[in-house]
């Protein structure tokens, strides 16, 4: 049973056995962040186990609340990346909800916990997975604004490998050019900084527009912490970190003899403090990790990549519906 009271949000709390939108029974409570609540559920009509994510009841600044979690409906029910969780189906009338693929494993901040750097292979595997979700999402126009950790996820299969999911498009938005492609709303007030300080780009942390090239900055963080095994800016204090992030230059590699190296580069370049200066997208620095891990002399670290055409994206009107996604053929 849920301690959180109803009435702000408009969601009821949730306890076992009760049935979300005629169809989804839930299970247990398996989370919760700040605003919403992630549960086990069965599906009746197909008995397959999943994430069901609803509000929580007790939420500060409850209509934005609703509007941030319609909007992650609408961009997260867009991916389909097999580096992406996967949704199954979203509701956004009496009940709103996110029905998602139930993963099993660990995230990557559990992994990280108390332990110094990973391999430089295992780092480079993760990242470049992580840029591989990212890819179809900025392809999209969509920028994740929140990758940390956290928000990393790590399975193992039968046969040992490790497999990566990109969680929690719940701070997502689009980037100016598809809102207005879109006629979308802006949620985020001018001024205002969303996401995590240890991971945040300078001009996240300044809550100045964002672009694709703030999610590369955020995966040039992760990437220098999963080798150095900290992250690359410290503090006793989040006003502390967000001003290194914004001031101080980005530091190189220090282990593995990876100094000056082609990744260490490639870091540093994800780290620049202008935008213009880093990889433009996900899939510009997926390429440059690939010509690191081909012994290549140094990735794409000179120039500026062509933006990619943004995809086809339909436009999210549907405010008052269910939908049911249809599985991939």
């Amino acid at each position: 049973m849920m301690s959180d009271k109803p009435g702000l949000t408009g969601a009821t709390p949730l306890s076992e056995g009760d049935i979300i939108a005629s169809r989804f029974r839930v299970v247990e409570e398996i989370g919760r962040g700040g605003y919403a609540i992630v549960y086990r559920a069965v599906d009746t009509e197909t008995g397959e186990t999943l994430a069901i994510k609803t509000l929580r009841p007790l939420a500060p600044r409850p209509a934005e609340v609703v509007a941030r979690f319609k909007r992650e409906v609408a961009l997260s029910s867009q991916l389909r990346h097999p580096n992406t969780v996967r949704v199954y189906d979203y509701g956004l009338e009496s009940d709103l909800y996110l029905a998602m693929e139930l993963l099993e494993g660990r995230t990557l901040a559990a992994d990280l916990n108390g332990k110094q750097g990973v391999p430089l292979s295992r780092a480079l595997a993760i990242g470049k997975a992580v840029l591989a979700s990212l890819t179809e999402a900025h392809q999209l126009g969509i920028v994740h604004r929140d990758l940390k950790p956290e928000n990393i996820f790590l399975m193992t299969n039968e046969l040992g490998e490790e497999h990566v999911k990109v969680l929690d498009f719940g701070i997502a938005k689009l980037t100016r050019f598809e809102q207005r492609r879109q006629n979308a709303p802006a949620l985020t007030m001018a001024g205002r900084a969303m996401g995590t300080p240890t991971y945040m780009s300078p001009e996240q942390a300044r809550g100045m527009d964002l672009t694709p090239s703030s999610d590369i900055y955020s995966v040039g963080v992760l990437l220098y912490e999963l080798i150095e095994g900290v992250a690359p800016f410290r503090g006793e204090h989040a006003m502390e970190v967000l001003l290194k992030h914004v001031n101080e230059p980005p530091p190189s590699l220090t282990v593995q003899n990876l100094t000056g190296s082609p990744v260490d580069l490639a870091i540093r370049k994800a780290l620049s403090k202008d935008p213009h200066d880093r990889f433009h997208d996900a899939q510009a620095f997926l390429a440059a990790l690939d010509g690191t891990k081909a012994g290549l002399s140094s990735p794409s670290l000179s120039g500026q990549s062509q933006p990619s055409r943004p995809l086809e994206t339909p436009s999210f009107s549907h405010e008052n519906s269910v939908h049911r996604l249809k599985p991939e053929s």
